[in-house]
């Protein structure tokens, strides 16, 4: 969120080189529960008690983590994002923050442990300024203190934004505050905006600076927004840069694309939509930082987001993000090119025109896929919606790709990712329809020569429409 108009820290930097020694921190991108999205800044407890900014929202969050699957599949961090603290006095006696005691009446510490004894993460949110995007307490000027506060209360992530100060002062405070944090005697995984705050172009942004300064993932462009059109809009930008951006990014230190938005489907975005940014974001090797209400999600919502593939994925301890690899238009096609056991993460993505909607919210069923061997062609978020008027009937299309034009050997061994079904060997190319708004996404293992496929499979594969419900 964004206010109207070297670093000796080393811990978690690496070398952009083909040999990467793995960090301490963030190893693969973080995995949670993030509370702005649908929640923001609302701290009217009296009218809300279940919903403001308190300390009943994040322990009920997190004993749905832990008890829904979330925790075991990987999301591990409960995220308090801005309007935690006391406004007056901004600090106590000793120069601390404080929680506001009338929403968090047991504190910091008490909440940690409560994450903490859930096998849960504790994350939480300051400002590199003088006050926060909301208006509360900064920690410009209290770097050292502040590390050590959260340090002291358990803290395991810290997410730091840039409002309330000048991009020139960047390259001092975020260093600053990552030293801070090295020396609070905690690990915790440092989150920098600094990049969302110097504009569109990814490739003028000093990356290396902010991974000297410590930074384990960084927030490079727009607030995401629960409606299709945000969405896209930020799926267009990392596509625009995705080159530039995978050369970045790697163990310890992330290129975060902002929260997830699958579940938010009273809000404006259908499970169709949802899946597709669940997907894109595992090819970008994106932080997989949910921004919903986990105590509410559908089963198909969490389906989505607990597929054991999907994940892993996103989570490939490589580390290797990938990239749009055709035009910024109708239809794309996504590559994740390089995977720790051999294989490629592709997706097929129907994104339509700039107006097109989607004739349901549902994917329960996706079509077919055929392989062929020639070518062929800021208050509460909760109520707020920014769907358009639907139109019917539904809309598919055809979409085809060549596995030599990707860089891949001519037979693949390919794995549904959303249906976790195995569809045989391939030779050449595959099709596949794909809704509107959405994807398909395919592991592809390359078979090295004739000799090792099954001949039969092979033929099959190439000779006949394969169901992937």
């Amino acid at each position: 969120r964004q206010e109207p108009e070297s670093s000796s820290v080393t811990r978690s930097s690496r070398s952009r080189s083909s040999t990467i020694a793995m960090p301490v921190l963030a190893a693969t991108p973080p995995m949670g529960w993030m509370s702005w999205e649908l929640f923001r800044c609302d701290i009217d407890c009296v009218a809300h008690p279940d919903d403001c900014i308190g300390e009943r929202l994040y322990q009920q969050t997190a004993d749905h983590m832990a008890s829904d699957g979330f925790r075991d599949a990987g999301y591990v961090g409960v995220h308090i994002d801005d309007c935690w603290e006391t406004l007056q006095p901004p600090r106590d006696a000793q120069g601390r923050l404080t929680f506001n005691a009338t929403r968090f009446p047991s504190g910091g510490k008490a909440l940690g442990d409560y994450f903490h004894s859930r096998g849960l993460s504790f994350g939480l949110y300051t400002d590199i300024g003088t006050n926060t995007c909301g208006g509360y307490p900064g920690s410009e000027g209290y770097e050292q203190v502040d590390a050590q506060t959260f340090a002291e209360w358990g803290v395991d992530y810290i997410k730091v934004d840039g409002c309330y100060s000048d991009a020139d002062k960047y390259y001092v405070d975020y260093p600053k505050f990552g030293t801070a944090l090295q020396q609070s005697g905690r690990e915790i995984v440092y989150s920098c905006s600094w990049p969302a705050y110097l504009g569109d172009n990814e490739t003028t942004k000093p990356y290396d600076a902010m991974a000297g300064a410590g930074c384990n993932l960084w927030r490079n462009y727009a607030d995401i927004q629960s409606s299709w059109s945000s969405l896209v809009s930020i799926i267009d930008h990392y596509g625009d840069y995705s080159e530039y951006l995978a050369t970045v990014a790697g163990p310890g230190t992330w290129n975060d694309p902002d929260m997830l938005l699958v579940g938010n489907e009273a809000q404006g975005v259908t499970n169709v939509e949802g899946q597709t940014q669940m997907a894109i974001w595992s090819v970008l090797a994106a932080p997989l930082i949910m921004g919903n209400d986990v105590r509410t999600l559908s089963d198909d919502a969490r389906a989505i987001l607990l597929n054991p593939e999907m994940i892993a994925i996103d989570q490939d301890p490589l580390g290797k993000a990938g990239a749009r690899v055709s035009p910024k238009g109708s239809e794309e096609v996504w590559l994740r090119r390089e995977l720790v056991d051999g294989s490629a993460a592709l997706v097929l993505f129907y994104k339509g025109d700039e107006d097109s909607t989607p004739a349901t919210t549902t994917g329960e069923a996706f079509p077919s896929v055929a392989a062929t061997s020639a070518s062929s062609r800021t208050s509460s978020n909760r109520g707020s919606s920014g769907a358009k008027a639907l139109v019917s009937p539904r809309e598919t299309t055809t979409m085809s790709v060549n596995f030599a034009d990707l860089g891949l050997v001519e037979r693949q061994q390919v794995r549904d990712v959303v249906q976790q079904q195995d569809l045989g060997v391939m030779r050449a190319s595959l099709s596949a329809e794909v809704e509107l708004h959405g994807v398909r996404v395919f592991k592809l293992t390359p078979v090295a020569s004739a000799r090792n496929a099954d001949p039969d499979a092979a033929y099959a594969a190439s000779s006949t429409t394969m169901s992937a419900a």
